[in-house]
């Protein structure tokens, strides 16, 4: 089952290619612990899922405000603010936001050999009660750090970065060694601008000489800088940016295929579909149905 009639405003969320996937599992310093899915849905009402079979991931679900809920081996549990629980791989379950009051959740899936270890670690006496950790300013921050850094996937170092942050934002759920400590955010640089431009203006034809001009550079300059801190074309990152959005509508939403098309700036939508498929592995009538179960 699935209920969510459509998006959060203000939601965030990341959906790992399918290539990308295959070489994080295969990376020396990814296999271990990696995520595949993330995200931030403020104030998600009609938000819940079933998966009758599970999922192949461990899913982290942490509330700061509203309510919700969630069903595993067949007891239901009450989700307060400031309470996270951990879904287990391969377990049935079912979880949704209270109908009156709607949970604000931080989200993600993780895999990884390591991955059983931490469930313990989180789950000490495999209870699977949500548990109530205290907010801190540190835990906010670094799933941002995290979650900007998933967002660059097309330079593998930030990837790398991401995963192996992840453990310590799994640590912080456990209150016993929980120590909070500032995390410095860097300031906006020319690149960091024309990103944020480029999330700005999804529906739109973007050309290399208008993103240059956000970045006050001329347009070979930018794209050298841009390629070397990315590790992409400036026009291919801004085409990933796209699908991702595409994700999002597509899981979120009930828009049909070519109106999603549209809303990323896709006039003929079988050209978006083989872009689509392409860079997540899927069409995007398969990638609706796998996400929606």
């Amino acid at each position: 089952m699935y209920r969510k009639k459509e998006g959060f405003a203000g939601q965030r969320s990341y959906v790992l290619p399918a290539e990308l996937k295959k070489q994080i599992t295969a990376h020396p310093l990814c296999e271990s612990l990696y995520i595949t899915n993330i995200g931030y849905y403020p104030k998600a009402a009609f938000h819940d899922r079933e998966r009758r079979k599970g999922c192949p991931q461990h899913i982290l679900i942490y509330c700061v405000q509203g309510e919700g809920w969630y069903y595993l081996n067949d007891k239901k549990y009450r989700v307060k603010p400031n309470q996270a629980f951990i879904l287990p791989a391969d377990s049935a379950h079912r979880y949704g936001t209270d109908a009156q009051n709607p949970w604000t959740i931080y989200w993600l899936h993780f895999a990884g050999s390591r991955a059983h270890h931490f469930l313990r670690f989180l789950q000490q006496e495999a209870d699977p009660s949500p548990v109530t950790v205290s907010p801190q300013n540190e835990r906010f921050l670094l799933f941002d750090d995290i979650f900007s850094h998933v967002e660059m996937s097309f330079n593998m170092d930030n990837i790398v970065y991401a995963n192996t942050s992840l453990a310590r934002f799994l640590a912080t759920f456990n209150n016993a060694v929980y120590n909070p400590n500032p995390v410095i955010q860097p300031t906006a640089d020319p690149i960091s601008r024309s990103i944020a431009f480029m999330k700005a203006n999804l529906s739109r034809p973007l050309d290399l000489d208008e993103l240059a001009q956000v970045a006050g550079m001329s347009a070979s300059h930018y794209s050298a800088v841009f390629r070397s801190k990315v590790q992409s074309a400036p026009i291919n990152f801004f085409t990933f940016l796209k699908i991702q959005e595409a994700c999002r509508q597509l899981e979120n939403t009930q828009l049909r295929i070519k109106e999603v098309a549209y809303q990323i700036g896709y006039s003929d939508p079988y050209h978006f579909s083989r872009v689509f498929t392409n860079m997540m592995g899927v069409s995007p009538r398969d990638f609706r149905k796998l996400r929606k179960g």
